[in-house]
Order: C-alpha cells, then structure tokens, then sequence
C-alpha cells in the first residue's frame, strides 16, 4: 500500500464520519421543528375549539370542556414515541385528539372518541379516527395533511381539524 491509498481510506472514514453528524444534527433540528410545530397546531386547534364551544353552548345550552393538556405528555427518549392529548368534553361523550411522532418521522394527530354504548349495552364504546400529519411547508411553517382514507394527503387547515373533532363530539357514531 501507498501512501496515497492510506490517505484516502483516512479521509472516506473522515468524511463518512461528518457526513453522519451532519445528518443527526439535521435529524435533531426537524425533530425540535416537529415538537414546536405539534405544539403550536395544538395550541391553535385548542383556541380554535374554545372559540367554537362559546358558540356551540349559545346555540345549544350546553358546554363542551376544552381540555388541553389533557393528560401529561408522554416522551420516552429523544427518538420517541412523543405524544400530546386534548379532549372535547360532553357530559356523556368525549373526543380526544392526540399527537403521536416517533424519531424523525412527521408527527401525526388522531382522534378517539369514546362514548356509552347504547342502553341494552352499557359498557363504553370507542372509535379511533386518523387525522392529519404535520409537515413543512416550503416557504415556511407547518402544513396538515388528512391520512388514511379517500381524502388522504388532502391539505387541511386547523380550522378543519377542530371540526372533525366537533363533528365526532356531535354526532351520532
């Protein structure tokens, strides 16, 4: 061997050696990026879903509790799984949204809604519901898009995600 080949196994091992923190840097910084953002779409649906159980209670004579955080979140380690809760409350009826992200993956938001079963079956039923993903939008902030179903990759606004949580609240499943 040469010393021109010793230098280039050095400098590939060098390189393969930045090129690796560079990548974990970027995965740590989408990482903080997703949290901020799941953070702040949370925040907006909860203003969101106050705003629209003021209206709701006029209309209705009823109150939906808006609870958010509705449990402690839930973060094992830097790679996750990290997860977030909110419910809408009804006296016999609750939604519950929550964001789920694991690694560097694009968080997701669900929702499940859990009720009474009907009066012959007591025991609660409960219905899960995917709901969106939070990823980047070019130019800047977050985008949602809708998972599963015919409306998948669908763009959805925040305003949209607090209806489907009312429309799984209001309605009858």
């Amino acid at each position: 061997m040469n010393g021109k080949q010793w230098d280039q196994l050095f400098d590939g091992f060098s390189q393969r050696r930045r090129q690796l923190r560079e990548r974990s840097e970027q995965a740590r910084e989408l990482v903080a990026w997703y949290d901020e953002q799941t953070q702040l779409v949370m925040t907006l649906v909860r203003e969101v879903a106050r705003e629209r159980a003021v209206a709701f209670e006029r209309s209705a004579n009823l109150s939906i509790d808006v609870l958010w955080p509705s449990h402690p979140p839930v973060n094992l380690d830097p790679d996750g799984p990290f997860m977030s809760f909110m419910c809408l409350r009804l006296p016999a009826r609750e939604v519950h949204l929550y964001s789920h992200r694991v690694g560097a993956d694009a968080p997701l938001i669900h929702f499940v809604v859990d009720y009474p079963g009907p009066p012959d079956r007591p025991q609660k039923r409960v219905l899960g519901r995917p709901g969106c993903r939070i990823e980047q939008r070019v130019g800047g902030g977050f985008l949602l898009r809708t998972v599963g179903g015919a409306d998948n990759g669908r763009e959805v606004s925040v305003d949209d995600l607090t209806y489907l949580a009312f429309e799984l609240l209001l309605s009858d499943a």
